[in-house]
């Protein structure tokens, strides 16, 4: 059964599930009352234990698309739009002229907020970012990092906040517009790679390994620099080391594979990086 549990959306109209017993599918209208149960097609073959036909996974299949794309023209689009509205809004609020705020009521409203709420707050930060972090700064730090990205971008393009959600739309969503403005910044391949290391230098070690059958494979050279693990993770989750290398080629190799998986939080850190006392300007 598929359950939603957390929350409650209000609404006239009730959901509803109905069943076409000439071909014996499931099929439903959007359920918008929360934590009401849907039985999927599968769990009423399983319940009534009988064989399918291929045409049934066909018509089935068909359903699924249609809901699908009913979906994507209901529900997402709204939460998109809504999201984008708030975007709007945050945009707005750093777009206000000085003059308007001659006493720097933003900054300590901003700083208040984020401080009440326990939200990091770097000196110097800009109110486009601070008011990112306010709205969504629950969220994770990869989706605050590309709602900064986006209003960057539109604000260097002279979007206004009043145009903000059409022009998002327009570029194919927040995830377009990311891409569009580059996933680091225009950091260089070498300079991501040692901001690649920063970062994993920065996040600490997550275990210190001793080992006389690893250190005989490396040589006096690798003393304070970084060597590369072979290893097999087995069921239990324990690791088995099998090899140390020292040769920089694999680890550049093995930094930049990091670094593709984690451009994100990569990203958010070069960020940091301008704003963290103590801690040089990338």
């Amino acid at each position: 059964m598929t359950t939603k549990t957390k929350g409650k959306t209000e609404t006239a109209e009730m959901p509803a599930i109905s069943v076409d017993s000439s071909s014996m599918t499931v099929t439903t209208r959007e359920v918008v009352e929360e934590g009401t149960p849907i039985e999927t097609w599968a769990e009423s073959i399983v319940r009534e234990q009988r064989s399918i036909t291929r045409d049934e996974v066909l018509a089935h299949l068909g359903d699924l698309e249609a809901r699908r794309k009913e979906v994507e023209g209901g529900i997402f689009r709204r939460a998109h739009h809504a999201v984008h509205l708030l975007l709007a809004d945050c945009l707005a609020l750093a777009q206000l002229d000085e003059s308007l705020d001659p006493e720097q009521a933003r900054d300590r409203a901003l700083d208040a907020f984020l401080s009440a709420r326990e939200l990091s707050s770097k000196k110097d930060e800009p109110i486009l970012s601070k008011a990112i972090s306010a709205v969504f700064g629950e969220l994770h730090r990869s989706r605050v990092s590309t709602y900064r990205t986006v209003l960057k971008a539109a604000s260097q393009a002279g979007i206004t906040a009043i145009a903000l959600p059409a022009w998002i739309e327009q570029q194919g969503g927040v995830q377009e517009v990311r891409l569009s403005a580059g996933g680091t910044g225009g950091t260089s391949s070498s300079e991501m790679a040692n901001l690649t290391l920063e970062y994993l230098l920065d996040k600490g070690s997550l275990y210190a390994l001793q080992s006389d059958a690893l250190s005989e494979q490396l040589t006096i050279e690798s003393n304070g620099k970084e060597v590369v693990l072979v290893a097999t993770k087995q069921r239990d989750g324990t690791l088995m080391v099998h090899a140390a290398i020292e040769d920089p080629n694999c680890v550049k190799k093995a930094i930049e594979a990091f670094q593709r998986k984690n451009q994100e939080a990569i990203k958010e850190f070069k960020y940091e990086l301008k704003y963290r006392p103590g801690l040089r300007a990338a």
